[in-house]
């Protein structure tokens, strides 16, 4: 009688899904979660992968995984070319080692483009220079994008034909929207180093009408660093040609954010800075070797921009020579400009 006594409770136990002590051994408690109903848990010696296990204890300390850190804004490039017409006239050769050691290059250094300030090719009316030009650019195709603005031997000094530069399509930007009368001037935009920016691509021109072009596309950008490309802004002497007169009045003086202008056309190499009545800076970069037929042969700067003090490291290379630095004082081609975006 006894015996089929306990048979009965142990049957009502199991049945209403209470916990039943059996051998001698005490069962895991079966976790309850606030708003759920309590789980169903079979006593058994060991749990079985895949059921419900009692939840964990813990500490105050390790109840919250610490964040991971956000990683820090890492350091980019930008190589820069200048006044490439001697190569497409007489040093193809030459024209062609400088795109191929940055397209071979521009992962080490964390380059993400090509800036080209002007003159290409020697003479516009020449297809061979155009082929060549072409040649070498074309090694970029699929690694890098190239972004230039027409000089005076691209499209002529005093009445620039537009025509035949614009027909090989060598610049990155190509929506309408970026876009001044077909690209002789354009826009394009990037983000690097946790910072937007805005390039800004001024080509040779007979007049100004296209300053208010430039103006409204920067005042649009107002929180994107511009950097400004064109062929014509320094002399030798580091002072500004007329153009860059021009742009200094109508563009870098009211803009903030206007922080680095690059150009070519002179011969050797110039920096210039200047800071305005609200704080910022800019400064312009000037360099232009290839006449140097026996020692300027296939120079290119890389731009380096640290995001750590936003400062601006300048380096000078010829793949042609596998040489650092063109002058002897070294300073004028490797230097750092502090807070310079």
């Amino acid at each position: 009688m006894l015996r089929s006594l306990r048979m009965l409770i142990l049957t009502i136990l199991i049945t209403l899904s209470i916990p039943v002590i059996r051998c001698g051994s005490t069962p895991a408690a079966a976790p309850t979660l606030a708003g759920q109903t309590p789980l169903k848990v079979e006593v058994r010696l060991q749990p079985i992968v895949g059921e419900a296990s009692a939840a964990p204890t813990l500490s105050p300390a390790t109840a919250s995984p610490s964040p991971s850190p956000t990683a820090e804004p890492t350091p980019f490039s930008l190589y820069y070319v200048s006044d490439t017409q001697v190569y497409a006239y007489k040093y193809p050769s030459v024209y062609k080692k400088m795109f191929a050691y940055m397209a071979n290059t521009y992962q080490e250094q964390n380059c993400i483009g090509v800036l080209m300030t002007g003159d290409l090719v020697d003479n516009r009316k020449e297809p061979r220079h155009w082929n060549n030009a072409k040649a070498a650019i074309g090694l970029l195709e699929g690694k890098l994008p190239f972004w230039c603005v027409a000089g005076n031997h691209d499209v002529g000094a005093d009445k620039p034909e537009y025509n035949t530069y614009l027909s090989y399509g060598f610049c990155a930007a190509k929506a309408a929207g970026q876009l001044y009368k077909d690209g002789v001037c354009w826009f394009d935009t990037f983000t690097a180093a946790g910072q937007d920016f805005l390039l800004l691509g001024i080509g040779w021109q007979g007049d100004k009408e296209y300053l208010g072009w430039a103006q409204e596309v920067i005042q649009s950008h107002p929180d994107h660093d511009v950097i400004l490309l064109v062929h014509s802004f320094l002399t030798e002497q580091g002072g500004l040609t007329g153009t860059g007169k021009t742009l200094e009045e109508a563009l870098l003086a009211g803009n903030p954010n206007v922080r680095l202008v690059l150009c070519g056309h002179n011969d050797g190499s110039a920096r210039w800075e200047r800071t305005y009545e609200d704080g910022h800076r800019v400064n312009a970069l000037m360099y232009n070797f290839q006449d140097d037929k026996k020692n300027g042969l296939g120079y290119l700067r890389v731009l380096t921009f640290d995001p750590k003090d936003r400062s601006l490291y300048v380096t000078t290379y010829s793949p042609w020579f596998d040489d650092y630095d063109y002058y002897k004082d070294t300073s004028r081609d490797t230097f750092l400009l502090e807070g310079a975006w």
